[in-house]
């Protein structure tokens, strides 16, 4: 429903504007590339170019501009002391790489300030560093510049340096279509509504004809790039696209999706020509990001927003300093240091796995392999690194190159912006959302070791720990939560605000029908993936991982049955649905990971879709554990997450 003019006439030359703004086609409204007129009120409200917002006050050392922290430790120093993880340190929770890759995605579809390249702020290695100055030459730093602000700020007390949002801030899948309408024209094809792609259903290349072996073009949109050996890229909807394969991946399954509703739109609607093809696909598929965002991915790492009770025009969806800043770079301590590339029956492809070192800004590793289904299938299986103040070396050490060579440190980088940007203090922070400082080192998690570590660092100085050490820092609110308890609080608001302040949610959209908003709400991941690719099976919920046993049965000639659990995690009742060709006394157990048995019971199934309910007894300690069945000689396996 459109919202009435506003009585305050001074702002009604901003609706008109809004009104203007706004994409009209064959009577339908669609959201402009670039996010203007949204909220017909505040018709920048979420737009490019709109500055970040700020929850509390920045604390720049001069109180306009100048980086935070000259009283602080060493970014590298923290880095070391703090963040150094020898040794692999999985998710207990047992959640998947498809968690810390699309949090990623959603990262590019919301958030992007560029760097400033004649505005260096590098980092001192500390001297003798065993990693970036083995020779304690005492002279060496890691390059980074300050972040891009809005040259209309950073002048005066009153009105210090403020950030510009490159991108919009909606959930949009503005990194599948672009900000800009130069960039969103470049990735049409202009024919059926479908976006360009090249060969193997592809990303196009930024060459003449989008193929590998074509020219570059120079006009195509710019696509960040840290690999001096390689010029020829993918082209998306955000310039980080090519970052990692795992990255590059998602974004080529989501233009499948969206060309593969373009055939099925002009199945049903023959007479409609391209660009109206093209943008209800893009509004179909903006709210399928949209609700694997809110039903799938959010709940399943414990973040709970409140139900949806419809738009909220005084709600301005802009992204906020804090988060893209430092709440929000929780995924730096979820990665993995390799990279699975599996077949759909397990095994490793024969070219082998990927080291995450190896894999920054590496189109050669979609290339080499011809197709994304392996790495749809690995992100599947392998379980995410623990939230927690620890980082692999891979981006500790290596990001980007090796030592003296390009590398850099995340850790040290994150910890630095967090400086640039003004951002105050860890215990600043929680005071602005809520929550009680803490008084002491002792009070920030159970660990010990981490924290008398930390004091030492700081100084026995808790009001100056930096913002994203003490985030991370933090015990997990639950045992079914990934977050403690102010990155949760933080992603919380800014994702309900993302949702209440869009007018063009799906669940809002008037332009939809309620069947239509129904099909969007029920789609998961794993049905993209399913419908856009060749993998043959993938788990229910992807965020969760799962092993793929195929293989090991194979290899005992042992046929497997084809089932799912849901949800996973699971904190009482779960279903457990089993897909048979045969009837029969199906014989069911829960193990543990040291293969004790803690549930068996016998269960009559039928031919076709079994829906069995199950339950984890009050009992069970949270872990990981398994959920076998068999049958008539046929077995299957399923990982189960139990959370209390």
């Amino acid at each position: 429903m459109k919202q009435p003019y506003p009585k305050n006439t001074k702002n009604c030359f901003l609706t008109l504007l809004a009104f203007v703004s706004v994409s009209f086609l064959y009577g339908q409204e669609y959201r402009t590339i670039d996010g203007t007129g949204n909220n017909l009120a505040n018709p920048t409200w979420g737009a490019v170019e709109e500055d970040q917002l700020r929850m509390m006050p920045s604390e720049f050392a001069d109180g306009i501009g100048e980086p935070a922290g000259d009283d602080r430790p060493n970014p590298r120093t923290i880095s070391n002391v703090i963040f150094s993880q020898p040794d692999a340190l999985p998710d207990p929770m047992g959640l998947s790489d498809y968690a810390w890759v699309f949090g990623q995605l959603i990262d590019h579809d919301i958030t992007l300030v560029p760097n400033n390249a004649d505005e260096r702020m590098d980092i001192s290695v500390p001297l003798g560093d065993p990693v970036f100055d083995p020779l304690g030459t005492g002279f060496l730093s890691l390059k980074m510049s300050r972040s891009k602000y809005n040259p209309n700020t950073g002048h005066l007390l009153n009105h210090p340096r403020e950030y510009p949002n490159e991108i919009t801030a909606f959930i949009d899948g503005s990194m599948v279509y672009g900000s800009d309408e130069y960039r969103a024209s470049w990735l049409r094809s202009f024919r059926d509504g479908k976006l360009r792609t090249s060969t193997g259903d592809l990303l196009p290349y930024n060459t003449v004809s989008g193929e590998l072996g074509s020219i570059q073009d120079l006009l195509a949109p710019p696509m960040d790039n840290e690999n001096p050996y390689n010029s020829k890229l993918f082209v998306a909807g955000d310039v980080r696209a090519n970052e990692n394969p795992l990255l590059t991946t998602l974004h080529t399954l989501f233009v499948r999706e969206h060309n593969r509703l373009c055939d099925e739109l002009k199945a049903d609607n023959p007479d409609w020509d391209d660009e109206m093809l093209y943008q209800r696909a893009r509004k179909i598929l903006g709210g399928i990001i949209q609700a694997i965002t809110y039903e799938e991915w959010l709940p399943t790492m414990g973040l709970r927003i409140p139900p949806y009770t419809g738009y909220d025009s005084s709600v301005n969806p802009g992204i906020m300093n804090v988060f893209s800043v430092a709440a929000f770079r929780f995924g730096h301590t979820l990665l993995n240091g390799t990279i699975l590339r599996m077949d759909n029956d397990g095994s490793t492809m024969p070219v082998g796995n990927l080291s995450l070192r190896n894999a920054f800004f590496n189109p050669a590793a979609i290339q080499e392999m011809g197709d994304i289904y392996s790495y749809l299938v690995g992100m599947g299986v392998q379980v995410q690194q623990s939230f927690d103040a620890k980082v692999i070396d891979d981006i500790r050490n290596f990001l980007f190159g090796p030592p003296g060579q390009g590398g850099l440190d995340l850790a040290a980088i994150n910890i630095n912006r967090g400086r640039d940007r003004g951002l105050p203090d860890y215990n600043s922070i929680r005071k602005a959302i809520g929550k009680a400082p803490i008084s002491d080192f002792s009070e920030l998690c159970r660990d010990e070791d981490l924290n008398e570590r930390l004091r030492d660092l700081y100084e026995n100085n808790v009001d100056n720990i930096d913002a994203w050490v003490g985030l991370l820092a933090e015990d997990r609110i639950r045992d079914d939560a990934l977050f403690g308890e102010s990155v949760m609080a933080i992603l919380e608001d800014q994702f309900r605000k993302l949702r209440d302040g869009d007018r063009f949610y799906y669940e809002n959209d008037p332009d939809l029908t309620i069947e239509e908003k129904e099909e969007i709400k029920n789609t998961t991941l794993a049905d993209v993936i399913m419908r856009n690719s060749s993998v043959d099976y993938m788990q229910g919920n992807v965020f969760v991982a799962e092993e793929r046993v195929v293989t090991s049965y194979a290899a005992n000639d042992l046929p497997v049955l084809g089932m799912s659990v849901y949800p996973n995690p699971v904190t009482s009742n779960f279903y457990l649905q089993l897909d048979l060709e045969e009837d029969g006394l199906a014989q069911v157990q829960i193990t543990n990971m040291m293969g004790q048995v803690m549930t068996n019971r016998a269960v009559q199934v039928r031919n076709g879709e079994n829906i069995i309910p199950m339950s984890v007894n009050a009992d069970l300690a949270g872990g990981i554990y398994q959920v076998g069945v068999s049958l008539n000689g046929k077995y299957g396996v399923k990982k189960l997450v139990v959370s209390h």
